[in-house]
């Protein structure tokens, strides 16, 4: 690999890290969302605490299959934008909606029936109400989710990452607010608990959504590519082909790491705390991932739209280094300061006790984490995911949920763990060595 200094990738670097802040700190947003309910209702009550961990947990097993397809929306206006037919994107976008709409149906249909037969998951009985009624109220607040990020793919595949930051920013303090509100009883309020916290996200969630579409359609940026002609292209098929298997390598992974923490959940609701405090930690420097793998993208996207085989396999190399570079400081800052963190969720002795081991396997599987995310999303520029979806499968699917299941009979919740850092390491390795093939031979698509 090349040197982090070499001098033809500063560009690059450059780009890379001025795309991923925003979207970063944007998605950083939507996961303090979860740590604000999980700290605010700690100090509530632990079960609640543990019962929204589950019940977010199963919302978002199946949200993400929708947010996953609508992830296509991100790649294919960059790629438009690559080609030279930047108003392209504003095709694609208005079709897209039909894409939402058939999210939308499908999902919701689904949630129902996870709603109907929620003892499936077998939680602790003090858990089990708890999470399912938070499981229905979230639900309400499924249009409002999908429409914000196709807003937001739109965007970012043009380049704008920023805007979705300051909405995103803006919902987190009214979720801040709208808790302080209806979880504890201020202002004339009843306290309302775990309910409250999860009406204060449905409503966060929608003021989201408005702003974000007003400004995916208003933006002076878009104004102007209005102007422009464009071609009569059907996108549907293609939005479906590229975006579904994203929807459903993200439905294996979250499921998998839904069912260990269902697994926790049957050992007992102290488990259950325990391992949503580590995975709320895990989830937060996970994000920064993700903008980078999202950054990654677009710039993938842009330069195999004007077939430019060098830019992507530079890109490549400067999206992994950076990659390794921040996993592997956050996972040195989570193992120096693993008896100190719980206490930022909670003060129950018991789980202060717990969750430091956690912590350490947390620390483990950073890098994995990371280069089997960014692997994924320099595919995604080049119109490849198919092969990341099965690797998801196999991964998480296969290794995870059996292993978790089987070495937590033996070694708890420890096992569970042991499971997820064997799953993400696997993903990683069969990762990069798509990712080789497939960098190594993309100049044969253009042939």
């Amino acid at each position: 690999m090349c040197s982090i200094l070499n001098a033809e990738h500063k560009a690059y670097w450059k780009q890379l890290i001025q795309l991923a802040f925003p979207i970063t700190m944007g998605q950083l947003g939507i996961v303090l969302m979860g740590v604000v309910d999980v700290v605010m209702l700690g100090q509530y009550n632990t079960n609640a605490m543990s019962a929204a961990g589950v019940g977010s947990a199963i919302f978002f097993l199946t949200a993400l299959l929708g947010m996953g397809t609508l992830q296509a929306v991100s790649a294919l206006v960059s790629i438009s934008v690559g080609e030279g037919k930047p108003a392209q994107a504003l095709v694609i976008f208005k079709q897209s909606f039909v894409v939402v709409g058939f999210l939308l149906i499908a999902i919701l249909g689904l949630n129902y029936f996870l709603y109907s037969h929620f003892d499936w998951f077998k939680q602790v009985k003090e858990i089990q109400t708890l999470a399912q009624e938070y499981f229905k109220i979230a639900s309400y607040s499924l249009p409002a989710v999908l429409l914000f990020n196709n807003g937001k793919y739109f965007l970012d595949g043009l380049g704008k990452t920023a805007i979705a930051m300051w909405v995103t920013l803006l919902g987190l303090l009214l979720n801040v607010w709208l808790n302080y509100l209806l979880i504890y009883g201020h202002w004339g309020f009843e306290p309302m608990g775990l309910t409250g916290a999860v009406w204060a996200t449905v409503i966060a969630r929608y003021v989201m959504a408005v702003i974000m579409l007003i400004w995916a359609w208003w933006h002076p940026l878009i104004q102007g590519l209005k102007l422009q002609s464009t071609e009569p292209i059907r996108y549907l098929k293609t939005i479906l082909k590229i975006g579904l298997p994203i929807g459903f390598t993200y439905f294996f992974e979250i499921a998998a790491f839904s069912a260990a923490l269902i697994i926790a959940g049957q050992l007992s609701a102290l488990h259950a705390g325990a391992h949503q405090i580590a995975i709320n930690l895990a989830s937060i420097t996970y994000m920064f991932v993700v903008g980078v793998s999202t950054a990654t993208t677009i710039m993938v996207g842009n330069h195999f739209g004007a077939k430019d085989a060098k830019g992507i396999k530079r890109i490549t190399i400067v999206s992994l280094q950076l990659t390794i570079l921040l996993e592997g400081l956050f996972a040195i800052v989570i193992f120096l300061f693993k008896d100190i963190i719980p206490s930022w969720y909670t003060n129950d002795t018991a789980l202060l006790q717990m969750t430091p081991a956690l912590l350490i396997m947390a620390a483990l599987f950073q890098i994995s984490d990371g280069v089997q995310a960014v692997g994924a999303g320099v595919l995604r520029g080049m119109k490849d995911t198919l092969v990341s979806g099965v690797i998801a499968f196999v991964s998480y699917w296969m290794l995870m949920i059996p292993g978790a299941y089987f070495w937590s009979k033996s070694h708890g919740i420890i096992g569970i763990w042991t499971a997820m850092v064997s799953a993400l390491t696997l993903a990683a390795v069969l990762m990069v060595l798509r990712l080789w093939r497939k960098v190594k031979t993309i100049h044969l698509n253009w042939e």
